[in-house]
């Protein structure tokens, strides 16, 4: 990752249809490079292009605090005891959303669910055809 001072060489507004926002297309000189940004909110103070691994700041301070920013979100997600805290709240997650919506149950718990039926029927195949022959004997 690198970070480059740029100068704007010109700002047209966008062709959008969206109020209250007005985005504006930026030509800028970016080490020594042209580039466009299709786009950016007019009254923000930084764009992150991350598909083209651009991120694009009014300012040093505002850039700073942006990467600073994400330096804390990735640090958090590889910290290993937020791995484990998380790793104990899916099973929590999917048990409160089948209670919530039971259809919507994970792949691994439908496939469970079919086994276990399919099993059932096999059973109940089984004990329906011994009492057919109990009760064929029965008769006899």
């Amino acid at each position: 990752m690198k970070w480059f001072t740029g100068s704007v060489e010109s700002v047209m507004p966008s062709m959008n249809n969206q109020f209250p926002y007005v985005n504006v297309d930026i030509i800028a000189n970016v080490n020594g490079k042209q580039r466009q940004f299709r786009g950016v909110h007019n009254n923000e103070s930084i764009a992150d292009f991350g598909n083209d691994s651009v991120i694009i700041a009014d300012n040093k301070d505002t850039l700073y605090n942006y990467v600073k920013s994400l330096l804390k979100v990735s640090e958090d997600a590889v910290n290993p005891d937020n791995i484990k805290k998380h790793k104990e709240w899916i099973p929590q997650y999917k048990s409160v959303l089948s209670e919530m919506f039971p259809g919507s149950t994970s792949n691994d718990e439908v496939k469970e669910l079919k086994e276990e039926v399919s099993s059932l029927k096999s059973q109940l195949a089984e004990a329906i055809s011994l009492l057919k022959q109990g009760s064929t004997k029965t008769t006899e």
